[in-house]
């Protein structure tokens, strides 16, 4: 599912943080999430390219290695201006996304169909 950017605008009032903090304290979340089991990365999706480059950006400790793999087609599909909103999206995305499959399909705002496999070696197996 895309998030249109009128959507994301409509949960940042929501948020207990400022927006601009908001990838930040995502990545310290995330990592605690993916460090109690790595195959929750798949739950983030398309959007779990750019929780990577939060990870990476912000998460230092070790505790969470993402590697050099990347996807840039599917990141740049799913990209929401910066990275504070596109992480938002990805958050939410995780939350309402139940299965644990290698196997996506992602509505892009088009209304296009993708679908793609969500593999990355880095993701800590």
């Amino acid at each position: 599912m895309y998030y249109t950017n009128d959507f994301i605008d409509g949960l940042i009032p929501k948020l207990k943080v400022p927006i601009e903090t908001y990838a930040e304290n995502s990545a310290k979340e995330f990592s605690k999430i993916l460090n109690s089991d790595k195959k929750y990365y798949k739950k983030f999706g398309v959007y779990w390219w750019a929780v990577k480059d939060a990870l990476r950006k912000y998460m230092h400790n070790g505790k969470w290695y993402c590697g050099g793999a990347d996807d840039p087609l599917m990141k740049e599909r799913a990209w929401h201006g910066d990275l504070n909103r596109t992480v938002l999206a990805a958050g939410y995305y995780f939350g309402s996304l139940q299965l644990f499959d290698s196997m996506h399909q992602w509505t892009d705002n088009d209304g296009v169909e993708h679908d793609y496999k969500l593999y990355d070696e880095d993701a800590g197996f």
